[in-house]
């Protein structure tokens, strides 16, 4: 047996709703989330799928531009019910989930509390903010106390997408690619605000994740070093240099694409993650044959199938 068998394949990237959580209707139609609305709402049924597919663990987030729309503020009162509930899950199945509390970013200080709630009281490891929200990206000063939290306590957070309204729309010819390449584009222009705006350098400690469809953002902070050495428009450390606080999920499991985000920031900030149950399912069985085609070594594979993520659950306070 290698060393490879012996290591855990946490899937980082993974949802959890309870449809108590909604106050718009249930999705509806042939999208990814509609189609997968029965899986995503039925926690046992994903541990099941999780079984088969050889998949140990997995990390439970719910994005609030899922439960409102992504113009719209999650009630305070539903995000710390949202928070309890997921508490409650990782407590009953301890060796299969992980969470990640579901912040709304952009409600300034009494978020920030929420985030100080659900990690010191509710125990949750990490917190999933929206890339944007109403035109604003986590730049927005509306945004700083969360920021800030998440720094004082160590703890990463996800930069989930959501569908910006016009590019969705214009792009919806392209189905489901389309859809995530708009949400891809709105993730990778946050990325970039905080890049650009000096934020990492007030909170160097930030562990910021964001998902494959935003890799757009390491593309552009190369390019934008022209930028930042002609202009002041640019503020703090150069953008390249400040992608040592960027991690990235393996999300569509493409090979070459796969091999840039390595060679780019290295296997440490590289974790699987597949949008499941909105995605298609990923085996461990083809997990582990992606990752020989990268020809990586056993201690390279197995920091990309569990150990970055279990860095990453664990506080900064506590390594």
């Amino acid at each position: 047996m290698t060393s490879q068998d012996l290591t855990r394949l946490i899937d980082f990237h993974s949802h959890y709703y309870d449809e108590g959580w909604l106050p718009i209707p249930v999705p509806q139609g042939t999208n990814g989330a509609a189609r997968a609305w029965p899986l995503l709402t039925n926690i046992e049924a994903q541990l099941a799928a999780m079984d088969v597919a050889g998949i140990d663990a997995k990390v439970i987030s719910a994005p609030a531009s899922t439960i409102v729309s992504p113009v719209e503020q999650l009630p305070l009162i539903l995000m710390e019910r949202i928070n309890d509930q997921i508490a409650s899950l990782v407590a009953r199945y301890p060796d299969r989930l992980s969470g990640l509390a579901t912040i709304d970013a952009f409600q300034g200080k009494a978020a920030a509390r929420e985030v100080v709630r659900a990690i010191k009281s509710l125990h949750l490891s990490g917190i999933c903010v929206d890339c944007s929200q109403g035109g604003r990206y986590l730049d927005a000063i509306e945004a700083r106390p969360v920021l800030e939290s998440a720094a004082e306590l160590g703890i990463a957070v996800f930069v989930h997408a959501v569908s910006p309204a016009g590019l969705t729309e214009r792009l919806s010819h392209l189905g489901h690619t389309g859809t995530l390449l708009a949400r891809g584009t709105e993730n990778a222009a946050s990325i970039l605000s905080l890049l650009s705006s000096g934020t990492l350098d007030k909170y160097p400690t930030l562990r910021i994740v964001l998902p494959m469809i935003g890799i757009a953002s390491l593309f552009f902070s190369g390019i934008a070093e022209q930028e930042y050495r002609h202009t002041d428009s640019w503020k703090g450390s150069s953008p390249a240099s400040l992608r040592k606080n960027l991690y990235i999920d393996t999300m569509g499991f493409d090979i070459p694409t796969l091999r840039f985000a390595i060679d780019l920031l290295g296997h440490e900030h590289v974790l699987i993650g597949s949008d499941w149950p909105i995605m298609p399912i990923t085996t461990r069985r083809r997990v582990d044959e992606l990752l020989a085609t990268l020809n990586l070594t056993e201690e390279q594979k197995a920091a990309i199938l569990s150990k970055n993520t279990e860095r990453l659950l664990t506080p900064l306070t506590e390594q």
